[in-house]
């Protein structure tokens, strides 16, 4: 005979909400505004590892508990009107709710595990104008990805559209910037840490770049600037007593070998290690870490 879940005892129906596969749980909160907000009460704990945006579709990624208390990934891919499930070696299987579109998806699953905040938001072919819908519907996220594959136009919308929900790192696959648009614009705004790579085709920086930066961690590879200019930017450094400088460590990748003579020219350093350190009057310190094709700073 089968039992009325919602006629059941509070604690009975509590335990029948704890024993549900974390699949049959999403299910039933699709049932009714009642059926949401009693999966919401649950509490039931998952992780969100990642959200892959693009034209077609959102896709993410968790880790929940099975039946078997044992953890396991789970792909969502979200479409319109329908959500595809993928449990790697277990069948596929596919639900529909005709009303939802993927920004009603990702409300929905977002609110009833309460979550407020995505791992790694990953940002691949999408119009400008799904930029709006993407920042309405997440509203944090530790890191975002913008992938290679993305243009350039739509690459730079993101990265200044969703800057402001990222709590860590703004991560980029490809050379964003030309002539037409300005690399300090992108390099001044209050981010904890940005990762720029693209080895086909090089980041050209100026000495200007770096004595307006305002990102606290800093990755670029491959990189273009002179030695001359590196060490005019230390010389600089040494010259602003006082002055605040709010990077942490600026690390540049090059695709030839640095002179660490030219660059360490005419400023009086003491070696540490591999480190050469500088000191300012004021007190502060830098670590100047040169390889063979690469530098990093690291503002004590």
């Amino acid at each position: 005979m089968p039992i009325r879940l919602l006629s059941l005892p509070a604690p009975d129906l509590q335990y029948a909400l704890n024993c549900m596969d974390i699949c049959d749980l999403i299910a039933f909160s699709l049932c009714s505004k009642q059926t949401k907000n009693l999966v919401k009460s649950s509490n039931r704990k998952i992780q969100l590892i990642f959200a892959d945006i693009d034209e077609k579709c959102i896709r993410i990624n968790i880790w929940a508990k099975n039946q078997k208390q044992k953890d396991e990934s789970i792909f969502f891919n979200f479409y319109d009107s329908w959500l595809e499930i993928d449990r790697h070696r277990r069948k596929i299987t596919f639900w529909t709710k005709q009303e939802f579109t993927r920004s009603d998806w990702i409300a929905h699953f977002m609110n009833i595990f309460k979550v407020s905040m995505i791992q790694r938001l990953v940002i691949g072919n999408v119009r400008l104008s799904y930029l709006d819908t993407v920042k309405q519907i997440i509203p944090k996220c530790q890191t975002l990805l913008i992938r290679e594959h993305c243009s350039n136009n739509v690459a730079r919308m993101t990265f200044l559209k969703l800057s402001p929900i990222v709590v860590d790192t703004v991560e980029v696959e490809t050379n964003i910037f030309d002539k037409e648009n300005d690399l300090s614009k992108f390099l001044t705004l209050n981010l904890r840490s940005a990762i720029f790579h693209d080895w086909l085709n090089p980041f050209e920086l100026k000495l200007e770049d770096l004595l307006t930066l305002n990102i606290v961690n800093l990755i670029f590879g491959a990189t273009i600037i002179t030695e001359s200019e590196l060490n005019r930017f230390l010389k600089l450094w040494l010259k602003k007593n006082h002055g605040f400088y709010r990077p942490k460590d600026i690390k540049l990748f090059f695709e030839r070998k640095l002179n660490r003579e030219e660059v360490l020219r005419g400023i009086k350093h003491e070696i540490a290690g591999y480190e050469a350190r500088l000191k300012r009057r004021d007190g502060k310190e830098l670590e100047v870490y040169i390889a063979a094709n690469c530098i990093c700073f690291k503002f004590l």
